[in-house]
């Protein structure tokens, strides 16, 4: 395969294999910066559950790993040869992680809610930028591939969160978020659903993803019941 995509672009088989392992160490990168979009939306789900009493004890245990895996992925990030943007991303990234996990480390507290949603959107927005900052020194299409469906795991979190929040608090910004969410998703999924991606097994995920959406908003539209 190395050989023959060599000769296609008529490059040398050492430069291919170079590009070929450098393309995979950015796009785990990239996976593991949206990664923390993802864990900034289901932390403060996770919070907004303990406060209403919804699934306790599961609530905890995700806690607990997903705490976890913020650490893991920042510092596997760390290793990285960042450049200068890169390094300055990631100091942002965890500043307001630490931010985020001294308020989630106290009791719940209907008045607490509000400030750890708006820290973990501080999180979420820093992740957003380091991971585009990824991104764009990959230069690769296929890393936007994955960027994207890194933003769906983060997007599918995020309607979650602001559904209980809304019924939680009662909050406007989250209960505004709804339907703005299901849309981007709506448009991501679609784009994926075009893109000339080959695989069986993606193709089935992709269907499989559509099937579990449709799921959560259906629940979302039925959240007064």
């Amino acid at each position: 395969l190395l050989r023959g995509a060599a000769m296609h672009a008529n490059l040398r088989l050492g430069e291919v294999s170079r590009s070929v392992i450098e393309a995979a160490q950015w796009a785990d990168a990239i996976n593991r910066a949206g990664q923390l979009r993802m864990l900034s939306q289901r932390l403060v789900r996770v919070a907004a559950q303990l406060l209403a009493g919804i699934d306790v004890q599961r609530a905890r245990v995700l806690r607990t790993q997903s705490t976890e895996r913020v650490q893991q992925n920042l510092d596997h990030l760390a290793t990285l040869d960042l450049d200068a943007a890169g390094v300055k991303a990631l100091g942002e990234v965890r500043a307001a992680w630490e931010e985020l996990a001294t308020l989630l480390a106290a009791k719940p507290a209907p008045q607490g809610l509000a400030d750890i949603d708006a820290r973990g959107e501080a999180l979420l927005s820093a992740a957003e930028a380091m991971t585009d900052a990824l991104e764009a020194s990959g230069a690769r299409r296929a890393l936007r591939i994955v960027n994207i469906c890194g933003r769906q795991r983060m997007r599918a979190q995020r309607l979650a969160k602001d559904a209980l929040l809304a019924s939680t608090i009662a909050a406007e910004p989250s209960r505004g978020r709804l339907l703005p969410t299901m849309n981007e998703f709506e448009a991501a999924l679609g784009e994926l659903e075009r893109a000339p991606l080959s695989s069986p097994e993606i193709r089935a995920a992709l269907v499989a993803a559509r099937d579990e959406w449709l799921r959560l908003v259906g629940g979302v539209q039925a959240q007064g019941s």
